[in-house]
């Protein structure tokens, strides 16, 4: 089976206004659609998120924005909801298996613990914070080989995997995390139904562009205060 994931799981049972939730995380003029189960949406349209709960976690189902937690940086959207849950876990999973895309983020309280991702183009393009527990099996099988991660199994001990071979493995696990159950096996969580809205004109997109350009500046502004510092030392320096 091919996965397509693009979910958030919110590590709380506490009890939500859906629509003003999802209205606070940037989805606009939100109609109420047809609810769907889980294995349905777990990646939903465009223009269609989907929300609800399963063993004391809420579950949201949307394009792109679970994508915008993939970021060692906690960007305007995650604190978006973070104001909604403090001192809680919250967890972004991505999977799209034609192209060995794989992704998870987990943060808390605007602090990022574990952010990992990557895809067959690319490779592991992020790699931040300390491995969490769901991970310490499979990256035991694994060992460091000019910089790449390879992986070997023993039941199959002739062939090597490389990152994104076993990034969805990776994100299995980290599921576990919260239901205690591997995705892939959980027919419970599969099964479960959520709320689901059609939406317009997204803001949670324009704010990651913003928060980036607000990054970008930062950046030039520390280098153009640095090259003012070296210049009025160079200044005082030739002037003795």
């Amino acid at each position: 089976m091919g996965w397509k994931v693009s979910a958030l799981i919110v590590n709380s049972d506490k009890r939500v206004d859906e629509k003003e939730l999802l209205s606070k995380l940037g989805f606009n003029q939100l109609k109420e659609i047809e609810s769907k189960s889980f294995d349905e949406i777990m990646n939903p349209d465009d223009d269609e998120v989907y929300i609800g709960t399963h063993k004391g976690n809420l579950i949201i189902c949307a394009q792109d924005f679970p994508t915008t937690f993939l970021n060692q940086v906690v960007l305007k959207g995650e604190k978006a909801l973070t104001s909604y849950f403090p001192n809680i876990e919250i967890c972004s999973i991505l999977l799209h298996s034609v192209v060995n895309f794989w992704g998870y983020s987990i943060s808390k309280n605007n602090e990022k613990i574990r952010v990992r991702g990557g895809s067959a183009e690319s490779g592991t393009f992020i790699e931040y914070g300390n491995p969490v527990e769901q991970e310490l099996d499979l990256l035991s099988k694994s060992t460091e080989n000019d910089g790449e991660r390879l992986f070997s199994f023993e039941d199959d001990p002739d062939e090597v995997y490389t990152d994104d071979q076993v990034g969805e493995n990776f994100v299995f696990e980290i599921t576990k995390r919260y239901f205690n159950e591997s995705l892939d096996v959980n027919d419970e969580l599969l099964e479960t139904e959520l709320k689901g809205f059609s939406y317009q004109n997204p803001t949670f997109n324009t704010v990651v562009k913003e928060e980036k350009k607000e990054q970008k500046w930062k950046k030039y502004l520390s280098i153009i205060i640095v090259i003012i510092i070296l210049q009025l030392l160079r200044k005082l320096f030739f002037s003795n």
